[in-house]
């Protein structure tokens, strides 16, 4: 019983991080930037700018090497830079958790050593994770600004990611380009919760005898 609800709690971490860490790369960073509707820069930078200037944040918070390079740009202040150095930090724990307890939830699919059990614990796995997932959708449909200073005053310092408009990272980083990528998040989850449960059924269906 302790296994099964650990497994069923297991696949939101699991799908969530994943997807999480698909948008964290230069193809989300490209493919938002290449929308019509992509705020224009009130400074009157152009976008291929913007563009080349987020790719460097991206790299900051991924590796050292990102980081130095990141620092040595002089675009940014060392506010935007200590605030980008937590970053990196809370990623270099979510992003190893990840690959942990992915391995712990295929460990324990593996260990109930039954397919018609291991259908059943993706399907419910599938309809947890639907759950948490819509909760989150309404929430940045009703008011995204609110999920958002409320998960940056979770993660980090109150006071050490608040920045004027006219900061570099909000003008690489617009609301739009965040609330963007936790719809998408939230949507590809879906996707990938909506896969689990159909292959979840089929394993229940062939093996019901």
């Amino acid at each position: 019983m302790v296994k099964r609800a650990v497994i069923i709690l297991l696949f939101p971490f699991v799908l969530v991080l994943f997807c999480v860490r698909l948008a964290f790369t230069e193809f989300f960073v490209e493919w938002e930037y290449s929308k019509k509707n992509f705020p224009e820069d009130r400074w009157g930078l152009s976008k291929d700018v913007r563009l080349h200037i987020a790719k460097l944040g991206l790299r900051a918070v991924l590796s050292d090497e990102g980081m130095r390079e990141f620092k040595a740009s002089g675009f940014f202040s060392s506010r935007e830079i200590k605030h980008m150095e937590d970053v990196k930090r809370f990623l270099s724990i979510i992003f190893p958790a990840f690959y942990l307890l992915s391995a712990i939830l295929f460990a324990l699919l593996i260990s109930l050593g039954s397919l018609k059990e291991t259908g059943r614990m993706l399907m419910l796995g599938g309809l947890l994770v639907d759950v948490i997932a819509f909760v989150f959708f309404s929430l940045s449909l009703i008011d995204y600004n609110w999920l958002f200073v409320n998960f940056h005053n979770l993660v980090f310092d109150p006071y050490s990611w608040r920045f004027r408009d006219y900061d570099m990272l909000l003008r690489v980083y617009p609301m739009k380009f965040w609330f963007d990528a936790t719809v998408s998040v939230i949507v590809l989850t879906l996707i990938l919760a909506a896969i689990l449960q159909a292959v979840g059924f089929l394993l229940v269906k062939i093996n019901r005898n």
